[in-house]
């Protein structure tokens, strides 16, 4: 099965840019999160067609994939984020399109995203303050909120199964070990980057993110039970696959958190923060298995899609693009909560 993103696509005939890399979904084998759990949840729907999750990391900010925010084809080296005023942003419901909506003013994505596999995120800066508490990235002292073996909560509006053709009601969460790199590299191959990429799930599949779940929050625990964004969902090989972890945004290792910091400087943890002891799995995730499957490329949707595609040229806001056609869903208002396909 090829390489997924997480963002799921629901338009009359389901296209997508095409992308040097694909990530989107949704939480697999997790349950429902209860209201008011996670303010800082965002529900991120562009051009009223594409779905994906994000996180308020500062008042005026909000976290989410590159794939997300990218407008730009595989044909442009330089990513180019989509026009802010065709962005939607909804905070503080567990229901779809049952948030308020936090107009953007500014979409900036990674600039290295396209140029690599890895560096898949995106800052959105809101038009003004949101009325809802932040959830920062890690600082530099708290690496052992996501060493391996470390116990993270994923969180995301996305579907609950790859064969899944409409997401559920409610956002969903669940848990999933972080990986060693080695066991992610075996997974991945070349495509994993371990200094902008970190994996997390069990070696037996089950539990994972899915299409939907694109830049939303992989969350660190401290000692006192806050939580700091460690990683924002990026790709993986299927949904919840044995042997093939889901695959993050290390958006709290240096090279991200540094990217962010220069964007949006109260949106990361000082180098001093404290407080930040792990809550570690009783049994970390055994040795990487070798796997045959070569990993794909990401493409817009984010990443896991097992529909049916063609690549087709077609004009796009005014410019000839090459665009992934796959099969057909009924049209819908992004923000009604029980459209999303």
């Amino acid at each position: 099965m090829g390489r997924l993103p997480r963002l799921l696509a629901p338009l009359l005939a389901c296209t997508a840019l095409a992308l040097t890399a694909a990530p989107a979904q949704a939480i697999v084998g997790g349950h429902d999160a209860q209201p008011g759990e996670y303010p800082a949840v965002a529900e991120v729907v562009i051009a009223q067609t594409f779905h994906c999750t994000g996180t308020l990391i500062a008042p005026t900010w909000v976290l989410t994939a590159g794939h997300c925010g990218s407008i730009t084809g595989d044909l442009v080296a330089t990513p180019a984020g989509w026009p802010p005023q065709l962005i939607d942003v909804l905070l503080g419901s567990v229901h779809p399109g049952q948030g308020q909506l936090q107009p953007v003013q500014k979409v900036v994505v990674e600039p290295s995203y396209l140029l690599t596999n890895g560096h898949d995120i995106t800052l959105l800066q809101l038009a003004s303050p949101a009325p809802f508490a932040p959830v920062r990235i890690a600082g530099a002292g708290e690496t052992g909120l996501w060493s391996p073996g470390t116990l993270e909560t994923i969180v995301g509006f996305g579907v609950t199964s790859e064969s899944a053709q409409q997401p559920p009601d409610t956002l969903q969460q669940a848990q999933v070990p972080i990986t060693t790199d080695a066991y992610c590299a075996n997974a991945y191959g070349s495509s994993f980057d371990p200094a902008t990429m970190v994996c997390a799930g069990y070696p037996q599949g089950g539990t994972d993110t899915c299409q939907g779940d694109s830049g939303g929050p992989l969350f660190g625990h401290t000692a006192t039970g806050e939580l700091k964004v460690v990683g924002a969902t990026s790709f993986g090989n299927g949904c919840a696959e044995p042997g093939q972890p889901g695959v993050y945004a290390r958006v709290a290792g240096p090279e991200l958190r540094n990217w962010i910091a220069s964007e949006a400087p109260d949106a990361v943890d000082p180098p001093d923060a404290s407080g930040t002891e792990a809550v570690s799995v009783s049994s970390p995730p055994p040795a990487a298995r070798s796997s045959s499957r070569p990993a794909a490329k990401r493409h817009h949707t984010r990443k896991r899609s097992t529909r049916r595609c063609r690549r087709v040229r077609r004009r796009v806001h005014g410019h000839v693009r090459t665009v992934k056609v796959c099969h057909k869903a009924k049209k819908h208002h992004a923000r009604h909560k029980t459209t999303r396909r």
